[in-house]
């Protein structure tokens, strides 16, 4: 399934707030690294992106910071 980038980065700045409103800014940082990582790969948000290549760029962020 193809998902707007745009989308996807809103879901995973949402994700950051809820976050941060818990106190989990830990979470909350890897979630906004996500969607920096996603718009520095996709910079044309309006461009649909498959959902395993966003799990591949997630992923690759999660390797980088353990």
């Amino acid at each position: 399934m193809n998902i707007q980038v745009k989308t996807a980065v809103a879901s995973h700045l949402s994700d950051a707030q809820e976050l941060i409103a818990l106190g989990h800014s830990k979470l909350a940082i890897r979630e906004i690294n996500y969607a920096k990582a996603i718009l520095f790969k996709h910079p044309d948000t309006t461009k649909d992106v498959g959902e395993d290549e966003l799990d591949a760029i997630c992923h690759n962020v999660d390797n980088q910071f353990h």
